[in-house]
């Protein structure tokens, strides 16, 4: 309920503030569990991204923004959830899992942070690991343009990415970094 009210709020907002414009929506499943996996630019990232789809999102957030009470209640309020960035984090990991295996879309920033350049060989692996996991596909977006008020944002959402050939498998190192480097070049495509 409180997801829905915010996101509702952010989009009266967004659209007012900037000049937004979505592409590639009918990609978004109507149903069933995704991953959305997009470039990181700006901390409203999130938001922008859930104000363009009609389907709820849980969003991995990093631990830091916890820390504070007040923001740790709210983000955990519409639905998102800590990760420890550059360790194993299980709890994230099992977090991650359980959303997908309950339908619901999953938005990851395989970066691991905000950076204004792609870099499509360093992107953390979890969006493989949990696709196979969960047998959930991976949509692919870019956001592309500036956060300054009245400026454009550009939203392209992908075509799905299904790993379907591994869901059986216990994927190795060098898979995980084959198929990242894969979601990243269409997530490239998709920014420029």
């Amino acid at each position: 309920m409180v997801y829905w009210l915010v996101r509702f709020i952010a989009f009266c907002v967004f659209r007012v503030v900037y000049r937004i414009k979505v592409s590639g929506i009918e990609n978004i499943p109507q149903e069933g569990a995704f991953i959305l996996c997009s470039n990181h630019i700006h901390a409203l990232d999130p938001v922008i991204l859930a104000t363009s789809i009609r389907r709820q999102l849980r969003i991995m957030a990093k631990k830091e923004l916890f820390e504070s009470r007040l923001l740790g209640g709210f983000l955990r309020a519409v639905g998102s959830f800590p990760v420890a960035r550059n360790t194993a984090d299980m709890s994230s990991y099992r977090n991650s899992i359980k959303s997908l295996k309950s339908g619901m879309g999953l938005l990851i920033f395989s970066q691991g942070t905000r950076l204004l350049e792609l870099d499509i060989k360093n992107a953390k692996g979890g969006a493989a690991l949990f696709a196979v996991k969960a047998k959930a596909p991976i949509i692919p977006a870019g956001i592309a343009g500036s956060y300054r008020f009245f400026s454009s944002l550009n939203i392209h959402f992908g075509k799905a990415i299904v790993l379907d050939q591994y869901y059986d498998e216990h994927l190795k190192t060098d898979q995980i970094e084959t198929i990242m480097t894969g979601i990243m070049s269409e997530v490239e495509k998709l920014v420029t």
